[in-house]
């Protein structure tokens, strides 16, 4: 347990908010308009919570790792979508004893490199490479492929990764493409429509765990001024995610022509639908009852990432707490897989 032990002190130790290796990466991603210091902060203060926690040794225990040093080499190709996105990744192959190679995101190339930087000058006995050009890869012959991404994208991705003999030919990939989330309401209070709001506005709803669809036991009339209040307070506090709407005024329109209800909200569109939500910044609001939201879940098929409820259960599939959508623990499992299980199985 000794090197995940000290992992662990890095860990805490890039987190402080005093270090200056991460002070700089925040600045450097704040000033290139990447990410919003709100956005960042939220997010390293989410970490910091799971990490005093003790979620790290939590994760080791649920992923069943009982040794550290694998001998495999991981190739990560990180999103750059939300900050630090790819942390949990490089994390995860951190602890299993892999050596990593990460390909970051030119949208993050900071952050996440602030925290690798600590890893390396630690000493640590795996090997630590990163860059934001995939060719620096070339013939590395990585045993594993962690990618993150549109599944549109990932034939490319398997091209130019076999172009480049960045990965051995029987290489394990371990591909996430889910798009986004459903939450299912039972009930209808202040604090579930701050959980609610957050969920879906975190991260300009970009992230697979914000939730693009709503199933409510109540319509979205009942709903509407309390929502437009909820999105204001959190606009008031964040106003990097109120942006102007674009293409979303065309659904607005078209909505107004189908007599579809909606609530415009200038930089958000909530609309009755139960179809697959393919528009930025709009949530589809079904009115509806556990069966309903199964039905969806089964329907969405790998595009959903996670179910949230107010803490009551579906039966027949998996669900997790509303209040932990954009705050998820270290052990979350992205498309349903953990990283470390997958690496040392």
């Amino acid at each position: 347990m000794q090197p995940i032990n000290q992992i662990i002190k890095i860990v805490e130790s890039w987190l402080n908010p005093d270090n200056p290796n991460l002070l700089g990466a925040i600045e450097k991603t704040v000033d290139e308009s990447l990410f919003s210091k709100q956005d960042i902060e939220f997010q390293l203060d989410v970490l910091r919570e799971n990490v005093k926690s003790g979620e790290i040794l939590e994760w080791i225990q649920k992923a069943g790792l009982s040794h550290q040093k694998n001998g495999k080499k991981v190739l990560c190709l990180h999103a750059g979508n939300l900050p630090l996105v790819g942390f949990q990744a490089a994390l995860g192959v951190m602890l299993s004893g892999a050596d990593y190679h990460g390909k970051l995101s030119r949208k993050d190339p900071y952050l996440l490199a602030s925290f690798l930087e600590e890893l390396q000058k630690a000493g640590l006995d795996q090997e630590i490479n990163s860059s934001t050009d995939l060719s620096a890869f070339k013939d590395l012959q990585a045993d594993s492929v962690v990618f993150a991404g549109s599944q549109e994208s990932v034939p490319e991705v398997k091209a130019e990764i076999k172009r480049l003999q960045a990965a051995k030919m029987d290489a394990e990939f371990v591909i996430r493409t889910a798009k986004f989330s459903i939450a299912y309401l039972d009930e209808w209070n202040p604090k579930i429509r701050q959980q609610l709001t957050e969920a879906m506005l975190r991260y300009g709803g970009k992230g697979c765990r914000s939730v693009a669809v709503v199933v409510a036991r109540f319509g979205l009339d009942e709903a509407r001024e309390a929502l437009r209040e909820s999105f204001q307070k959190f606009w008031d506090v964040n106003p990097q995610h109120q942006k102007p709407a674009g293409d979303l005024k065309y659904q607005y329109a078209y909505d107004q022509g189908i007599q579809r209800k909606q609530i415009w909200l200038e930089d958000f569109l909530i609309q009755e639908s139960e179809e697959l939500p393919e528009t930025d910044f709009t949530v589809n609001w079904v009115n509806g009852d556990e069966d309903k939201a199964r039905k969806l879940r089964m329907e969405f098929e790998s595009l959903v990432q996670s179910v949230y409820t107010g803490g009551c259960e579906i039966e027949g599939i998996e669900t997790e707490p509303l209040a932990k959508a954009q705050r998820p623990p270290l052990w979350w499992k992205p498309d349903g897989v953990d990283i470390i299980k997958e690496l040392i199985r």
